[in-house]
């Protein structure tokens, strides 16, 4: 037997005003008389419940009178939209209480009525007519959101503050209400810290889009960042750290920028920016990190963690194994920072974190693991619970509530707690089964560091890939609930962690328009939704972050390819992109496409091996270009038994991927490509017919800093023969030192020509990161996609 090993490598290459001053914003409302509910004639985000346009409009001008019942809440509101007219007109608004009996007319009415009792407590009733407005709800909280869709109905020129004589507002008359009581947006600012003025900008935004909650992430490995008077330390050392990583973390080797960084925010601008939230309907979550994610805060005092340290506020991201020691005088420590953090943040939830908490320490600790051994625990997962549990009592007994992402449930979840679900929807499921209520915030549909567009055309990003369109696609309700368990479900929150988000125009860009299709998510029903016409009503949101000098994207403009094959080997090719009615253009040659390349229209079908590339030209330039490439070859469709499974999370753990002809992209994420992890390869295959099999060819991903290797191993078993045996041989890749070069090796087995039908395949990972690696011991991946078969 003759075999003859082929290796082949490719490199593959991974404000005119400032927005800042922003208060509220307003779109175009495009008239179409007689309408309800056709989505498309109203730029409105989120979509209201009900709506109806009428003939007619009317015109605010410096001598429109604001009107408003007597109570405070309310006149807070009317001073927020009057504040709002001026900042961008010459009109000075007169606020003036509703007397019964008087002409309305030339006014905008704000009146907290009982006739919308039978709205929830954020619902309001809004009706624009030619003598003037009106604004109906049953409590400030609605009357303010009946604003926000006011202020969107004003043309974008509103904003670039050139009207002098009217607002022209169109008719029509309008209910609504929200359908999940919590819509959160996150912002994170340990690791990187962002001044006042931005923060309450970042508010106005969530106001804008009826966003009730702002989760404040304030505490981190790399910066703590409020001030706590009985612990100073905690800023004076914990807000501060050396220097700072340049680029992304899994980039060896690391390089940092040598620049000192960090600040805090005080008590009183803690509370500047809590009472300007609270006047934009919006409760504050402060999350104040435990038992993990907290080197700051042991870096400032050590002798709250297991060890002696000494500590270092972490100048990169990750996971960090010293954590806080569940010891009497930490959780006195921690009673004390929480019982100053309750005194600025009025809310009824206090979050604690308690995700990614390595128990390295604590199965070293001799005081741990007696601990462990006294409350009767089982492991040190339920050591954590025990941690949580005395937390949320300390919580419960100040009247506030627990909450934490989804890590809480490990070892058992605390009596009241609320669970933050971020690692998938699983810990949201469970929570709520168990009757506990869930905030849902999948890292695939509300991790908005993740790229939206094509990395390539993009600021750098953590990494992953959420587009517009899957925001929007979001359901927070998961299928496996049933309706008693749904009502646990409590709503959906946007989450912006800032490691490569240094500035606030980074986070502006990040945020926008993702922001406004999770709004609709959380606020909308489901049957109200319709993608074509959101994408046409954010089209108008633009024109307003362009008056306003907004940094935002546009959004994706790749080309997905949708790819299925028969058991004949005929593989239909669909094309979709986020942009509606997009011109896409193709071949299938492998060349790039232009305008005289094929225009797709419609599905399609190839049959042979084949190179597909697409991409969207809009006004004579090509966009980004996507590449499917195609093998036809004699193992497609072939029968596999697997001796070892592939890990779930890549591909689905699909292992039919192999022979399914599709070949993987620069991505290991792409669907196409199988990752075993600290495993090794081994299947049976058996072709569809036997056929003269004359090599076996097989690529493989390399990304070191990702933890995933090159395998060190291959044979090849013959098993339909007189006598079978079998060929072996080694890759020879080296893995003595670092390359940080994403590739691709492809390697080609040549073998004699036979006639066979059955094969076994075994590929031998290198199972453990070396020892020069930063995940020394650890697992190691090897990724494989198409196994070919000529």
């Amino acid at each position: 037997m003759i075999a003859v090993l082929i290796i082949q490598n490719s490199n593959n290459m991974r404000i005119r005003k400032s927005f800042y001053a922003l208060l509220a914003f307003g779109l175009l409302f495009m008239i179409s008389c007689n309408q309800t509910n056709s989505n498309d004639q109203i730029s409105i985000i989120p979509v209201p419940m009900q709506w109806q346009t009428n003939k007619g409009y009317f015109a605010i001008s410096g001598r429109t009178k604001l009107i408003c019942s007597k109570q405070n809440e309310t006149r807070k509101v009317a001073e927020y939209l009057a504040k709002t007219i001026g900042s961008y007109t010459p009109f000075i608004i007169e606020i003036v209480d509703e007397v019964e009996g008087e002409s309305n007319d030339n006014t905008i009415l704000l009146k907290i009525d009982s006739s919308c009792n039978n709205l929830n407590n954020e619902g309001y009733r809004l009706k624009v007519h030619s003598d003037g407005i009106q604004i109906q709800a049953n409590s400030a909280k609605g009357l303010f959101y009946g604003v926000q869709s006011l202020l969107q109905m004003f043309p974008p020129t509103f904003y670039n503050s050139v009207i002098t004589s009217e607002i022209i507002v169109s008719g029509v008359e309008i209910t609504d209400q929200p359908r999940f009581p919590y819509r959160g947006m996150h912002l994170d600012v340990s690791r990187h810290m962002f001044p006042v003025c931005f923060i309450k900008r970042y508010i106005d935004l969530l106001a804008m889009y009826k966003y009730n909650t702002f989760h404040w992430h304030l505490t981190d490995d790399q910066g703590w960042r409020i001030e706590i008077k009985q612990y100073p330390k905690l800023t004076e050392i914990g807000a501060f750290r050396d220097s700072t990583l340049v680029g992304h973390s899994d980039k060896l080797p690391l390089k940092y920028d040598g620049e000192p960084y960090g600040g805090y925010y005080t008590r009183e601008q803690v509370k500047d920016i809590v009472q300007y939230a609270s006047d934009r309907m919006i409760t504050i979550i402060p999350e104040i990190e435990m038992p993990g994610h907290t080197l700051a805060a042991l870096a400032a005092y050590p002798e709250y963690a297991c060890t002696e340290g000494p500590f270092q506020v972490a100048g990169t991201w990750g996971v960090f194994e010293d954590i806080y020691c569940p010891k009497e005088e930490t959780f006195t420590f921690l009673e004390n920072i929480l019982t100053e953090v309750i005194d600025l943040f009025p809310g009824t939830y206090i979050h604690i974190g308690g995700d990614e908490a390595p128990k390295d320490r604590w199965q070293e600790s001799a005081f741990c693991q007696q601990l462990i051994k006294e409350e009767g625990l089982k492991d040190e997962h339920q050591l954590q619970s025990y941690f949580i549990r005395r937390i949320e009592t300390f919580l419960n007994s100040k009247g506030r509530k627990l909450i934490g992402w989804d890590e809480i449930l490990d070892g058992g979840l605390s009596p009241n707690a609320t669970v933050m679900s971020w690692r998938g929807e699983t810990g949201g499921i469970a929570a709520a089964q168990q009757g506990h209520d869930a905030i849902m915030t999948p890292g695939a549909y509300c991790y908005f560091n993740h790229y939206q567009a094509e990395p390539e055309t993009e600021p750098l990003a953590f990494g992953n890939y959420l587009t517009l369109k899957k925001v929007y696609s979001y359901e927070p309700v998961p299928e496996e609930l049933d309706s008693a368990e749904a009502v646990h479900i409590l709503g959906a929150q946007g989450n912006v962690w800032t490691e490569y988000l240094a500035n606030p125009e980074n986070v502006e860009y990040m945020v926008l328009p993702r922001m406004a299709a999770l709004a609709e998510v959380d606020w909308s029903q489901p049957t109200d939704k319709n993608w074509e016409s959101f994408y046409q009503r954010i089209l108008g949101h633009f024109k307003v972050y362009e008056a306003l000098g907004y940094h935002y994207s546009k959004g994706s403009y790749k080309v997905n390819m949708i790819t299925t094959s028969d058991s004949a080997g005929v593989w239909n090719i669909e094309m979709q992109s986020e942009i509606p009615n997009a011109q896409i253009y193709y071949t299938t040659t492998g060349d790039d496409p232009d305008t005289f390349s094929t225009k797709y229209v419609a599905p399609f079908s190839v049959n042979t091996s084949s190179t597909i590339k697409a991409a969207i030209i809009e006004n004579g330039t090509m966009k980004s270009v996507s590449k499917q490439i195609i093998s036809k070859h004699k193992a497609f469709g072939a029968k596999l038994t697997l001796k070892t499974s592939p890990d779930s999370r890549y591909a689905g753990g699909d292992a039919s991927k192999l022979v399914d002809g599709l070949i993987g992209g620069n991505g290991f994420s792409d669907g196409h490509w199988i990752g075993y992890n600290g495993s090794d390869l081994e299947l049976e295959m058996e072709l569809l017919h036997p056929d003269t099999i004359r090599s076996v060819s097989m690529r493989f991903y390399q990304d070191q800093p990702s933890w995933i290797f090159l395998p060190q191993e291959w044979s090849i078993a013959l098993y339909d023969m007189e006598k079978p045996y079998e060929v072996k041989g080694s890759f020879g890749f080296p893995v003595d030192s670092v390359d940080s070069r994403v590739a691709i090796q492809e390697v080609k087995i040549v073998l004699a020509p036979e006639l066979r039908s059955k094969l076994g395949i075994k590929v031998t990972g290198l199972r453990k990161n070396p020892s020069w690696h930063p995940g020394t011991g650890e697992n190691a991946w090897f990724f494989v996609d198409e196994i070919v078969v000529n």
